[in-house]
């Protein structure tokens, strides 16, 4: 099978090039028209009717009918295309959107924001939303599909080449609706296998860092496998360092940024639902390098 955005590409120049000669055909009537009937060449006397040529009326009744139908059935084919006709999902991921961040669940692997896929493997998404309505879009990968609470929704994705691609919640879902962005990483299937196995495995113990992370109000929205922490408000913070960006797209994720994110999220990314946590520069440095080394 081919990505959902290149079949949505190749309607999209079709319908386009249709659309481009409808323009040329009906500008050049007009230019005809105006040279053909200039008050230069005005002859006297009752102007032209074609209220009883019927023929003409069908044609213009008839030539937007099949080009319409001609659309309709093109249209048709590529979303049986896009929504996989035919073709078994080889994978399943759930997803969920949040305010303002994104869930992604591998069989009991739980990760935020970036989501992994293997190349050449068709992929179905379950999406859902915790709170309001989101939609998920990524658009080199495929076609917007809305996130509805209580409501799963399929979405087919399909990388053909390994890479990353950027999207975004396509549904205005509040405040920070635009610092709610998708990281899209495609992989061979050797490289998502080795990624997917060391997201399945539990954090690493015994720095000072874990002891302040988890004598805090952290482990009341967050969760990190193997650890006391196990809330679910937050992202799954398990293998939180492993991720190229912090909040939904807002930094990059290196110590320094973790630390500033940390210390005051609400300066980053204004309405966010996570509250400051009073920490002592001591206590800051060390669950930010905590945090970061959750790979």
């Amino acid at each position: 099978m081919r990505p959902p955005a290149d079949a949505i590409a190749t309607l999209s120049l079709i319908v386009g090039a249709i659309a481009l000669l409808i323009f040329i055909g009906v500008e050049g009537a007009l230019v005809y028209a105006i040279w053909r009937y200039r008050a230069a060449r005005h002859v006297a006397g009752e102007p032209a009717t074609f209220e009883r040529n019927r023929r003409l009326e069908i044609a213009w009744t008839a030539a937007p009918a099949v080009i319409l139908a001609v659309v309709f059935v093109l249209t048709l084919g590529t979303m049986a295309e896009i929504n996989g006709a035919g073709v078994a999902p080889a994978m399943r991921i759930a997803a969920t959107g949040h305010q303002w961040w994104w869930e992604f669940s591998y069989a009991g692997v739980a990760t935020a924001n970036e989501l992994h896929i293997p190349v050449d493997t068709p992929v179905d998404l379950e999406l859902t939303s915790a709170d309001v309505i989101h939609s998920f879009w990524v658009p080199e990968l495929g076609p917007k599909m809305d996130m509805l609470p209580g409501v799963t929704n399929r979405l087919r994705l399909f990388a053909r080449r390994a890479g990353s691609y950027d999207g975004q919640c396509a549904e205005f879902c509040g405040i920070e609706h635009a610092w709610m962005r998708i990281r899209v990483v495609a992989q061979s299937r050797a490289e998502f296998d080795t990624w997917l196995s060391a997201q399945a495995a539990p954090a690493p113990h015994g720095s000072e860092g874990e002891r302040v992370f988890l004598a805090n109000i952290c482990v009341n929205c967050h969760a990190v496998r193997g650890t006391s922490a196990a809330g679910t408000a937050g992202p799954d913070l398990t293998h939180v360092g492993a991720r190229t960006m912090i909040g939904a797209g807002v930094l990059p994720n290196d110590v320094a940024r973790m630390r500033a994110w940390l210390a005051d999220p609400e300066r980053y990314k204004p309405g966010t639902l996570m509250p400051s946590v009073p920490l002592s520069d001591a206590d800051l440095d060390a669950v930010a390098a905590y945090l970061v080394s959750l790979r």
